[in-house]
C-alpha cells in the first residue's frame, strides 16, 4: 500500500505542475526603443516678389523689376484706337494740334505686344522720360527735335535704325529691350505709393467721382471712378483706358516753329517749372504742386503743405493741362 500511495503522490504533483505550467502568463516582448519625432519644422514663407518701380505693384517675376524701361509716343485723334496703353505703367499726355493728342507711354513692369500708332519724338518726350533713361521708339521728327533727342542720350530705335523693331506703325516692349543696350538698370521710382489705409494727401483730400479736363480746341476729357475695380476710366481716341491715378499739371505752352523738312507750328507744354496741379487716385482727390527743375530732376508732386502726393499702385495717367484748361472735380 505504501508504494501505492507514493506513486500516487507523485503523479498528482506532475498533473498538478502540467496545469500550472499552461496557464502560466507569457513572457513580455523585448523592449523597443521609440523615438520621439519631435515639432514639424515649419514651411518656409515664399519670398514676396518686389514692387514695381514706377508702378508700385508686385512684378510678376523677380527680374523684372531690375530691367529698363522702355517708351513711345503715340500720336491719338479722334478716329485713332491706341494700342497697349492699359499696360503702361506711366502715360504722358499733351494736348498736341487740331484737337489731337501726343502721348508719351512708358512701360516697365508690364508687357505690350502691340503699342501704337508710334508717331514723331517731339521735345515733351524727353523732357518727360529723360530721367527715366528708357529705350525710345519713335517714327523720325523734325530736324530741330531730332538734334535734341541726340544731345538727351537717349537710346532710339526708328523703323529705319530697326526695321524689325515695328510693324506697320506698332511696336511691341519686346521689341524695345531687344534693343536696349547691355547693363541697363531700372528706372527710378517717381511716386510714394499708398499703402493700406495711407490717405492720397495730408491735407484737403475729399471724395471724387468724376474729372472733366476741358482744353481749348479740344472735346472735354472726362474720366469717372470705377469703385468695382477702384480704377478711373477715360476715352483716349476710340479706346477706353484705365488708369488708377490721374495727375494734372497745369503748365504754360507755347507754339514751336518748325522749319524742316516741313514748316508748320506746334503747341509744346513747358515740362520744366512749377505750378499747380491736382490729383485723383481711388475714391479720393487733392489740390496739390509741381516741381520739376530739368531734364534729369524727378517731377515732384505734394500736396499744398509739402507732403509728397501717395497715389495708388497702378498706372499713373500724367496730363500735362495748359493754363487755359478747366479742370473740374465732383
Amino acid at each position: 500500500m505504501k508504494r501505492r500511495e507514493i506513486l500516487g503522490a507523485a503523479v498528482a504533483a506532475a498533473l498538478v505542475a502540467g496545469v500550472t505550467a499552461g496557464c502560466a502568463e507569457p513572457a513580455p516582448p523585448p523592449a523597443t526603443d521609440v523615438v520621439d519625432p519631435g515639432t514639424p519644422a515649419p514651411k518656409p514663407s515664399p519670398t514676396p516678389l518686389p514692387l514695381a518701380p514706377l508702378s508700385g505693384l508686385p512684378v510678376t517675376r523677380a527680374e523684372v523689376a531690375a530691367r529698363p524701361a522702355v517708351a513711345a509716343p503715340v500720336w491719338v485723334t479722334a478716329t485713332t484706337t491706341p494700342a497697349g496703353l492699359d499696360a503702361a505703367d506711366l502715360v504722358y499726355q499733351e494736348f498736341a494740334e487740331s484737337g489731337s493728342l501726343h502721348l508719351t507711354a512708358v512701360f516697365q513692369s508690364r508687357d505690350a505686344t502691340r503699342i501704337g500708332p508710334v508717331t514723331e519724338i517731339r521735345p515733351v518726350d524727353i523732357r518727360s522720360v529723360g530721367v527715366l533713361r528708357p529705350v525710345v521708339a519713335y517714327t523720325g521728327g523734325p530736324t530741330g527735335f531730332l538734334s535734341q533727342f541726340k544731345d538727351s542720350g537717349l537710346t532710339g530705335v526708328t523703323p529705319t535704325s530697326r526695321k524689325a523693331a515695328f510693324s506697320a506703325g506698332y511696336t511691341s516692349t519686346a521689341a524695345l529691350l531687344a534693343a536696349a543696350p547691355a547693363g541697363g538698370t531700372a528706372p527710378t521710382a517717381l511716386f510714394q505709393h499708398a499703402e493700406t489705409g495711407t490717405p492720397l494727401a495730408a491735407q484737403d483730400v475729399t471724395t471724387a467721382a468724376t474729372l472733366t479736363i476741358t482744353a481749348p480746341g479740344h472735346p472735354a476729357q472726362t474720366w469717372r471712378y470705377d469703385p468695382a475695380s477702384g480704377m478711373w476710366q477715360g476715352r483716349v481716341g476710340r479706346a477706353t483706358v484705365s488708369a488708377a491715378s490721374v495727375v494734372v499739371l497745369t503748365m504754360p505752352y507755347r507754339t514751336l516753329t518748325v522749319r524742316k523738312p516741313n514748316p508748320r507750328s506746334l503747341p509744346g507744354a513747358q515740362v520744366f517749372g512749377d505750378g499747380a496741379a491736382l490729383v485723383v487716385s481711388g475714391p479720393a482727390t487733392a489740390k496739390a504742386k509741381w516741381r520739376k527743375p530739368g531734364q534729369n530732376a524727378v517731377c515732384h508732386v505734394t500736396d499744398l503743405s509739402g507732403v509728397p502726393i501717395r497715389p495708388q499702385p497702378g498706372t499713373a495717367w500724367v496730363v500735362y493741362a495748359p493754363t487755359t484748361a478747366k479742370v473740374t472735380v465732383t
